[in-house]
């Protein structure tokens, strides 16, 4: 592999429809120039209506997929997603320690609902894990406003963004990112000194599905580029903005797929005559 492909763990669930999770992740890193590799806590039967169904993997499963990635791949950055139970944390709390003590970003997305409802994890026991196992290793967490209200422990419609930052970052979080909810546009920054509004597009084409995973692997790939946290975050917004703006709105029946690969826009590949024998598309220098 070129060296200057970085190489992007995320750690998540599966997504059975494709749009959000570790498949959304994938397609997030490649679209910034990454490799990615993967470590699965949990499956899901999940579609654009929701998740119908949830199945764990086993801790010493997880843990055993994070050291065989850990000991051979240069790891240059992690994201972590849907963690799916305290017992599941503790064990990764140590690992995910080790990666930031040798200066890798991990990114935080505490995914505990998705896109078109369906809660994945909530608790008091998931909050305090949360703040316990992920937040000391993490270099910025990026939940929805629901979420931030979860974890925040409270009633996230009546409090603003920069409310719920200051209450995530009391609990330990360095710097938290706020995506937007309904009639909102743009991320809410604070880095424990300073608001920030980062305004951006807002789409409502209902092409949602996988924009917040989309967004925090898309922060990850950048950091793995050497992007300082600011221009990551803001350029991942913009992104995971435009993936909504491209979202592949004829694919499923309600929360539709966000696009980051772009492929709404590409040629169909039954009219490349060349496929097979053209040369790789250059990658993009970021």
């Amino acid at each position: 592999m070129a060296a200057d492909v970085p190489v992007c763990l995320t750690i998540g669930s599966s997504d059975s429809s494709g749009g959000a999770g570790i498949q959304g992740d994938i397609k997030a890193f490649a679209s910034v120039g990454c490799y990615a590799a993967t470590v699965v806590v949990g499956v899901t039967a999940q579609n654009t209506e929701g998740v119908t169904g949830r199945w764990t993997v086993p801790v010493e499963a997880v843990t055993a997929q994070l050291r065989a990635v850990r000991d051979d791949l240069p790891i240059a950055a992690v994201k972590v997603g849907t963690t799916w139970s305290p017992e599941l944390l503790a064990a990764l709390a140590p690992e995910l320690a080790a990666f930031a003590a040798r200066g890798v970003p991990v990114v935080v997305d505490p995914v505990m609902v998705t896109a078109s409802g369906s809660w994945l994890s909530a608790g008091t026991d998931m909050v305090e894990a949360v703040a316990r196992d992920l937040l000391p290793s993490s270099v910025v967490i990026t939940p929805n406003r629901r979420e931030a209200g979860l974890l925040a422990g409270a009633d996230e419609a009546g409090r603003s963004r920069r409310e719920l930052a200051e209450a995530l970052a009391r609990l330990g979080a360095p710097t938290v990112v706020i995506t937007p909810g309904p009639d909102e546009n743009g991320d809410w920054f604070f880095d424990g000194r300073q608001h920030a509004h980062l305004a951006g597009e807002r789409h409502d084409n209902a092409a949602e599905h996988g924009v917040g995973c989309a967004h925090s692997a898309l922060t990850a790939g950048l950091l793995a580029h050497g992007r300082s946290l600011d221009a990551a975050v803001r350029e991942a917004g913009a992104r995971a903005a435009a993936g909504v703006r491209a979202g592949l709105g004829h694919l499923g029946a309600r929360v539709h797929p966000v696009d980051v690969l772009g492929l709404a826009g590409r040629a169909p590949w039954a009219r490349d005559q060349d496929v097979m024998t053209r040369a790789p598309h250059p990658r993009t220098h970021l």
